[in-house]
């Protein structure tokens, strides 16, 4: 390291110090400064991302899934349960275009309402229950929204006059018991079989599940990848202090308060190992509003907002922090008892082998000069020079920065 290089690094690191130290004399001012500090820390506060277009996504799929369902049913009506429909007005029904109105109206609406209690669990405790209870809590929510839209569909024909109440009462009367359950029935499996595909989505991690089904990295195939290796600070005295049943309640709601961050900034789980979380990117999305970046001071802000609650419960509060770099991995679809699909390259290395560096460079976040330099622009960050290391696995000195948020 040439001695020009030397006293840029010593420079940005007095900065930052410096930077730092101030900030703390404003936060522990009294009266007069105690009212500026609170409006410092809001400047530099990073404002979350909207989940609008993952929200949109998941409705889409659920009325698609449920106009096909119903449609499916249909024609299972019209040309296999015939003995399970009394002839009469029923038949007249199915024989009309009002069965169109009314799986279009009721599938529109259940569909709605089917991701608006998605959207209710995810953004409640509930979402922290077991698998299991979680798809029970969702089948009742959905049964009773499905009822609900059944009757407005109704409620319009009386409205409007498309299907008299005397038609109805007949209609009713002509039900017969079999009919009755055999819908009951396969709605409560549509309903079933919607929400596990969607949890079983998220369980996989946005889009792998789509992946492994349509067979895309069934041979293995190469891409352009960000990768975000992402560990807590001082784990292993965390994890002595509190005994490792109380170290693994830290880690999950560390981890619950991630998840939301994660949909976000539209990064993808790889791999949880112990207090470690792997985040991946295609290098377009990871880049585009600096999201790969964004997300962990996102995550660092969360985790801030929350220090009552965490303070309370484990004692601490917890601090990360991450390596990222991007490249060309090779992915492909691994497993027959536990399949899953898993990444190779020396990006990966890379990312660990900066994650490990940042105790000894003091800094929260490292990045890779081959990663930086596709960043468009800093917008609210300031990079910071450490100097060039020979990385594990490379043979040439690579540059390493170090990412601080400022105002």
């Amino acid at each position: 390291m040439g001695p020009v290089q030397a006293a840029k690094i010593a420079f940005f690191k007095f900065n930052q110090s410096f930077r730092l130290k101030t900030k703390s004399v404003f936060l522990s001012a009294d009266s007069e400064f105690s009212l500026i500090a609170p409006k410092i820390m809001d400047v530099s506060r990073i404002k979350p991302k909207p989940k609008i277009k993952s929200i949109l996504t998941e409705w889409i799929f659920i009325i698609l899934g449920i106009y096909f369902f119903m449609y499916l049913y249909f024609i299972i009506s019209w040309w296999g349960l015939e003995p399970y429909l009394q002839p009469g007005l029923f038949n007249d029904y199915l024989d009309s275009n009002y069965i169109h109105l009314e799986i279009l109206v009721q599938g529109a609406l259940f569909g709605i309402m089917f991701g608006l209690i998605n959207l209710f669990v995810d953004n409640s405790r509930i979402r922290r229950k077991s698998f299991g209870a979680i798809i029970l809590f969702k089948t009742i929510l959905y049964s009773i929204a499905l009822v609900l839209s059944q009757a407005f569909v109704f409620g319009i024909y009386h409205v409007f006059s498309i299907l008299p109440m005397e038609t109805f009462s007949e209609m009713q009367q002509q039900f017969s018991v079999s009919s009755i359950v055999s819908v009951g029935i396969y709605y409560l499996f549509v309903v079933l079989m919607i929400s596990f595909v969607l949890q079983i989505n998220r369980k996989f991690g946005n889009g792998v599940l789509l992946s492994m089904i349509t067979g895309k990295y069934h041979k293995p195939r190469q891409e352009q990848r960000i990768f975000m290796f992402l560990d807590m600070k001082d784990s292993t005295g965390n994890a002595e202090r509190l005994g490792h049943y109380n170290y693994s309640g830290l880690i999950q709601s560390c981890i619950h308060d991630l998840t939301d961050l994660i949909i976000r900034y539209k990064a993808q789980v790889y791999q949880y190992v112990g207090d470690e979380v792997v985040l991946t990117w295609p290098t377009k999305s990871g880049i585009n509003d600096l999201n790969c970046i964004n997300l962990f001071y996102a995550f660092e802000q969360v985790l801030n907002d929350r220090k009552e609650f965490y303070l309370e419960n484990y004692q601490t509060i917890p601090v990360f922090k991450a390596g990222l770099d991007e490249g060309t991995i090779t992915a492909a679809e691994v497993g027959d008892l536990k399949r899953e699909i898993a990444y190779h390259g020396e990006v990966l290395h890379t990312a660990a082998r900066l994650e490990k560096m940042c105790n000894s460079l003091e800094q929260k976040i490292l990045i890779s000069q081959n990663l930086i330099s596709q960043f468009p622009e800093k917008d609210g960050y300031e990079w910071e020079p450490m100097g060039e290391y020979r990385l594990r696995g490379k043979e040439q000195r690579e540059e390493v920065f170090g990412i601080n948020r400022v105002a």
